[in-house]
């Protein structure tokens, strides 16, 4: 075996290594399996948060369902525009004690129903 065959051998090694790396430890951001939803949920910047806070949510609306809280958020646009207009025009909720733009609460129902 020749050094150069032994050396590209290392170098294939080091990036499958390398590779195994980045998926295990997420440096490229979390994976989520897929959902009818990603195109809403991949708005959301920390989905497991957002889960939890959504289950207070739902407390409060417990017919709920992830189709008609995606039919919903999909005719208001995207989420970061719906937030800001929402204490605009008075839709605002409490949850849990805190006050939050109507949208934001059906993003985080949603995420919880997902």
């Amino acid at each position: 075996m020749k050094r150069r065959g032994v050396l590209a051998g290392l170098a294939a090694a080091a990036v499958v290594v390398a590779g195994g790396a980045a998926w295990k430890f997420d440096l490229f951001g979390p994976h989520y399996p897929p959902t009818p939803y990603d195109d809403l949920l991949n708005q959301i910047s920390d989905r497991p948060t957002a889960s939890r806070f959504g289950k207070a949510v739902l407390a409060s609306m417990p017919d709920a369902s992830a189709a008609t809280l995606a039919r919903s958020l999909r005719d208001q646009g995207s989420l970061a525009a719906a937030a800001s207009e929402d204490p605009a025009q008075s839709r605002i909720t409490e949850v849990s004690g805190w006050v939050i733009p109507q949208s934001v609460a059906l993003y985080a129902a949603l995420a919880a129903l997902v």
